[in-house]
């Protein structure tokens, strides 16, 4: 982790992230089309909301990891720790 090249949230994680939010945000659109009710269309806008939600905890989880270089390895090692406390809450 203490290798600058090393990145704890990579790009593509959150591309990946974000193409799935995008994909929800398309059935949602669908959704609106079919005239679906108002609780399935609240249902699935609440699971992009997440889904973005998440997104964005990855976008900063991986800035912080990019100011690291200057930590000593136990320092990197509580971040990487809280991190994962931050990527698991909703």
């Amino acid at each position: 982790m203490a290798d600058s090249e090393t990145h704890y949230v990579t790009s593509k994680q959150i591309t990946t992230r974000l193409k799935r939010s995008a994909g929800q945000l398309d059935g949602v659109l669908r959704m609106m089309d079919e005239d679906r009710s108002c609780d399935e269309v609240l249902v699935q806008l609440s699971a992009v909301k997440s889904s973005i939600d998440k997104a964005m905890k990855l976008v900063i989880a991986r800035n912080i990891n990019d100011c690291v270089d200057n930590m000593t390895d136990v320092d990197v090692e509580n971040l990487a720790h809280s991190l994962d406390l931050l990527l698991k809450t909703k």
